[in-house]
């Protein structure tokens, strides 16, 4: 799935802000309108007079003129009408900008918009304006509005696998483990040296009780590795399941404007039924799942106890004396100050808090299986030319042995 530039619409749940509505609201009088071009897409008048904005102009340019130097003249003593024709065309531009960005925000808020991404001008309506000689400037733009959406769930079916440990997967791992411990060339033996080292300070002295660590530790691979699977699954389930229109036209342009020249429309229509709108279906629909559950919505706190686990979980901080849990608590502010490490942060935790809700709501079968039966169900089946059954792909194979030796490394590190 091609990720699509954010529309705002999980900003709340994830601790960001709308992409559009950033600017502080400034109040004053204009004239803006609204009209219906379609059920989601809406048209939006400004008409400024020149008493909107002609004080403020004349303001900025006497402040360029109290700081103006140029040869001939005192700081401060460049006559007015010289500043005006240097500086009067981009200053009054900049106004009018600011203004229109302000009445566009008042209006969407005043109105309770709700808005995907952020309005574009209305090529369609938009003329040319006389900024010199026009009393009244009028600007045209077009906002996307969200569909209302319902998710109820308990309507869509889904599978969670309980994957366990076979046997010859097991072997698999074990002969991994003995080969990435080699001892002169040659493959680890099984005894009480290499168990130690694999599961240190645990006195496995035998073979069963070794064979069962490892069991413990692939299946706790196993679980993260079927949650991910398991989300994946569910938000392309949901996507293609859960019915509701969207502004395809406009969307299209708003990818293109927002992409700053890196995409082009006709990248945007290639792409956009397979990928771009997969990732606009989900971001709305899991805006809607925020809104219908609250407890969705990432608190302050969850961050800090999520960083707290994620780099001092192994730690009893109960048992620390005030000034560690003091020295603590300031690396984790540190971590979550920094937007990057926070905006990380907030996806893991919001993707976590999401898969539990999702596994919780749906109507759930369990499968239990082991892994090969895992991977057999959850990747796609590819035919093969001149076969009569579909097989397992090479891709799938490699893909297979891949997380097995990953597995193996895992538990080589405890």
């Amino acid at each position: 799935m091609v990720a699509a530039s954010d529309l705002g619409s999980d900003a709340e749940r994830r601790g960001g802000s709308s992409p559009f509505i950033r600017t502080q609201i400034i109040y004053y009088y204009m004239k803006t309108t609204q009209t219906s071009k379609g059920e989601l897409l809406a048209g939006i008048q400004i008409s400024l007079l020149k008493e909107d904005y002609e004080a403020e102009v004349t303001k900025a340019l006497k402040d360029y003129q109290h700081k103006a130097t140029m040869p001939g003249f005192r700081q401060g003593k460049v006559p007015f009408g010289m500043i005006k024709k240097m500086y009067g065309q981009a200053v009054l531009l900049e106004k009018i900008n600011q203004k229109v960005s302000e009445a566009l925000n008042n209006h969407i808020v005043e109105n309770k918009l709700d808005v995907i991404g952020y309005p574009l001008p209305d090529m369609e309506q938009s003329q040319p304006n006389d900024l010199d000689n026009q009393e009244e400037l009028n600007f045209y733009f077009e906002a996307a509005l969200k569909p209302a959406i319902t998710v109820e769930l308990k309507n869509h079916k889904i599978n969670d696998f309980n994957i366990k440990a076979s046997a010859e997967e097991i072997d698999r791992t074990i002969k991994s483990i003995q080969t990435n411990n080699k001892v002169e060339d040659k493959e680890a033996e099984l005894n009480e040296e290499l168990f130690d080292k694999i599961f240190p300070g645990q006195e496995v002295k035998d073979i069963e009780t070794f064979r069962s660590k490892v069991a413990v530790e692939m299946e706790k691979q196993y679980v993260l590795e079927a949650e991910r699977m398991f989300y994946n699954k569910a938000v392309d389930q949901l996507v293609e399941e859960i019915k509701f229109d969207l502004p395809d036209t406009f969307l299209k342009r708003w990818i293109v404007e927002n992409s700053e020249g890196k995409i082009t429309a006709e990248d945007v229509e290639s792409n956009y039924d397979n990928s771009y709108v997969k990732s606009l279906r989900w971001q709305l629909i899991e805006e809607a799942l925020v809104k219908q559950s609250p407890e969705l919505v990432i608190k302050e706190q969850e961050v800090r106890d999520f960083v707290r686990s994620m780099y001092f979980g192994h730690m009893d901080i109960e048992t620390l004396d005030e000034e560690t849990k003091k020295r603590l608590d300031d690396i984790i502010d540190a971590i979550i100050k920094d937007d990057n490490q926070r905006q990380n942060i907030n996806n893991q935790l919001a993707d976590k808090k999401l898969t539990a809700y999702l596994k919780e709501n749906m109507t759930i079968t369990v499968v239990d299986t082991d892994y090969e039966g895992f991977v057999q169900a959850v990747l796609p089946q590819v035919e093969l030319a001149g076969e009569a059954k579909p097989k397992k792909s090479r891709a799938k194979k490699a893909e297979k042995e891949e997380a097995t030796e990953e597995t193996a490394e895992e538990v080589g590190e405890k």
